[in-house]
């Protein structure tokens, strides 16, 4: 059993700030710090912290920030045979601002991410490899030829729609399950504002193509839906007091869950472990330092009954 993750990695700068930041405003920052991420790394730590044999795929550049993006999925026995390195080439970057009570706002630059190819990806397929995750901030016709791919069929194709960017709803017809914020969600379905009740996430009923496939939309404190052509599952949150940092809760929802179908975690169980996780996530800083371990997740289900 293993995951594959095919997707971004990136060297985070987190500025936290004193206040909310009007356009145009300039602000001292309180404290910054820089993390590995990008949320193909943050995806694979999640699913290798949950106990799945996990892969990356991907491509960074020749530079100090690849050597530590690498040095990193390392740590966490990531496979890396797959991420290309680049001469010549800087390594993704991503500018966080953390304001108080954790809301971010990011700006990536994709540098290296935008030439990774899904043939560096095609060589993972064989042998027991259950499950390939990918996500949008590398180039989508290369995760669709990836999920396109003979020997991909075999496995669980999940595909987070992040960032929400055209074209990205092309994966509605390759994926066997879709993640999707409330916002992305609301992008994709082309709806005149956000979800706010289970009714208006079942209009993704009829987008759906593939025998079981699967959407599932976070939403945030208040847990996550998963819905199917012919049934729905509500999973509530574990909303959070102290929150430090939000950025990653999301990459660590979709890892764990692509962690727990890749062990055969059924889907009531494997959303109530993402939920947890990504409440888990959102009280200490970092997008991939903050992701938690599964005896810590169990931990905290079994504190909260």
């Amino acid at each position: 059993m293993s995951v594959i993750v095919f997707g971004s990695l990136n060297l985070d700068i987190v500025l936290r700030l004193p206040a909310r930041a009007a356009w145009g405003e300039t602000l001292l920052v309180d404290a910054q710090a820089t993390h590995v991420g990008g949320k193909g790394l943050n995806q694979a730590v999640a699913a290798a912290r949950f106990g799945s044999v996990t892969a990356m795929a991907g491509a960074t550049g020749d530079d100090s920030a690849g050597e530590t993006l690498r040095a990193a999925l390392g740590e966490e026995q990531i496979a890396l045979g797959s991420v290309e390195v680049l001469a010549g080439v800087p390594s993704g970057r991503a500018t966080i601002l953390v304001e108080p009570g954790g809301d971010n706002m990011i700006a990536v630059e994709p540098g290296a991410n935008r030439l990774a190819r899904a043939a560096g990806a095609a060589s993972l397929l064989a042998g027991d490899s259950r499950v390939i995750l990918a996500q949008f901030e590398t180039d989508l016709d290369e995760t669709a030829a990836l999920f396109a791919r003979p020997e991909a069929q075999a496995l669980r194709k999940i595909v987070n729609l992040a960032p929400a960017i055209p074209g990205g709803e092309r994966f509605f017809d390759l994926a066997d399950m879709l993640i999707f914020n409330q916002t992305e969600f609301a992008t994709y379905l082309a709806l005149d504002r956000e979800p706010e009740s289970v009714e208006d996430l079942l209009v993704v009923q009829r987008k759906l193509t593939r025998p079981n496939q699967a959407a599932v939309v976070t939403l945030g404190a208040a847990g996550a839906v998963a819905v199917w052509a012919d049934r729905t599952i509500v999973s509530a949150g574990f909303p959070a007091s102290d929150i430090v940092d939000t950025a990653g809760a999301g990459d660590c929802f979709c890892g764990v869950v692509a962690a727990c179908v890749d062990q055969g975690i059924g889907p009531e169980e494997a959303l109530r472990y993402a939920n947890a996780a990504a409440s888990l996530s959102v009280r200490s800083a970092g997008a991939a330092p903050s992701i938690p371990r599964r005896d810590a997740i169990e931990a905290f289900l079994a504190a909260s009954g």
